[in-house]
């Protein structure tokens, strides 16, 4: 049952990592101001597309970098600290940012991405 305990955990973590993915790129790409109507409609299917993928991927790295960070040692560390809740958030949006300005790094300075 702690096994089981544990894994829904690590499950809620990981889709709060996909979202916080997701709204980055929403946050890089902006709104999505193509037409819905003939060819443009491609267009705005591919915006969409793109930015759930693309977010997807980038929310899984921040989801892999929390859950090894938890796992490794805040969990032994935040064994009997009744903020333990607050202090992992603040975790994973100190990795979201350790993530976005990887991804800036590789987009605009060196030109990789």
């Amino acid at each position: 049952m702690r096994i089981l305990k544990h894994i829904l955990t690590y499950l809620l973590w990981s889709l709060l990592s996909l979202f916080i993915g997701i709204g980055y790129m929403r946050l890089i790409l902006g709104s999505n101001t193509v037409s819905e109507e003939g060819l443009g409609y491609l267009l705005h299917l591919f915006y969409d597309i793109g930015m759930i993928q693309v977010g997807l991927w980038v929310g899984g790295t921040i989801a892999l970098g929390f859950v090894l960070l938890n796992v490794f040692y805040l969990r032994k560390k935040l064994k009997n600290n009744p903020k333990r809740t607050v202090i992992r958030l603040a975790a994973l949006l100190i990795i979201t940012v350790l993530v976005a300005l990887v991804h800036y790094i590789l987009e605009k300075v060196i030109d990789v991405i």
